[in-house]
């Protein structure tokens, strides 16, 4: 299957939006012409992720998170990023990345947290598009205190632990923001809507504060705890409409090591 149509089956299936105007989405390394017979996924491309997909022979890696952002003034083979650019030219390798397209995907980043927080039925919680679509989530959640809410978090997405922010364990919640990744600049959207907590990633202390001041929860679940379930949905889809060998390159590339 060529590269081109194994995109052609991503938009289609999950709905893809168009990246915003600061993103670098799409074809990061190769040819949208390549034969593709086993793709792997990944948050990240980075040299152990490139190396496994190295290890099982993918001819595509797809990232969340595009491996050029920023522009590019020279590739250095001895660099860090440098050398895993060598290690895909060499390989044959194609890397292609989605990133706010999945992140505003109907069947996306959040859809995919929302089906591991149980949540059925949400509003988006911040629209950047014509069409009603863009980041994150708001729904009802069975009605329950902070700390079980926290910890049914933590089991759902399959974590070591998150962060939680409450003035008091026992406040009770039900109506929940969330957005996969980094989702600070959110937290207005989720106060406007009256949400009792929201669970997403990368908060820092002046934010959590400002939160608590306004009577809202904080679960911080991580960047990549928030959005490594939409990996999953990728898998699903791909596996759904084609014959492809699928693989998950599931591991954190910034592992936090708790002592």
């Amino acid at each position: 299957m060529k590269l081109e149509t194994v995109i052609k089956v991503l938009q289609d299936e999950l709905k893809l939006k168009n990246q915003e105007s600061w993103d670098n989405s799409g074809m990061q390394i190769g040819s949208l012409n390549s034969d593709i017979k086993t793709v792997m996924l990944t948050l990240d491309a980075d040299k152990r992720a490139v190396a496994y997909a190295l290890e099982n022979k993918a001819d595509l890696i797809i990232s969340h998170h595009p491996f050029f952002f920023g522009s590019v003034k020279s590739i250095d083979f001895d660099s860090y990023d440098g050398s895993i650019v060598k290690m895909i030219i060499n390989s044959g390798m194609n890397l292609y990345s989605m990133h706010t397209s999945l992140d505003m995907a109907e069947e996306g980043v959040t859809t995919a947290i929302a089906q591991k927080l149980g949540i059925e039925d949400y509003l988006v919680l911040h629209k950047v598009n014509d069409d009603g679509s863009g980041y994150g989530g708001f729904g009802t959640v069975k009605e329950t205190n902070i700390r079980e809410f926290a910890l049914m978090v933590k089991k759902s997405l399959d974590l070591d632990y998150v962060r939680l922010y409450a003035p008091d364990e026992d406040i009770t919640v039900n109506k929940a923001a969330f957005c996969g990744g980094s989702g600070s600049e959110f937290i207005l959207d989720a106060l406007l809507l009256e949400a009792d907590v929201y669970i997403t990633g990368d908060i820092k202390y002046h934010q959590a504060q400002d939160a608590l001041k306004n009577n809202l929860c904080i679960i911080d679940a991580g960047h990549f705890g928030t959005e490594c379930p939409a990996l999953i949905a990728l898998k699903e889809a791909l596996l759904k409409n084609t014959d492809l060998n699928v693989l998950i390159y599931g591991n954190n590339t910034v592992k936090e090591i708790i002592i």
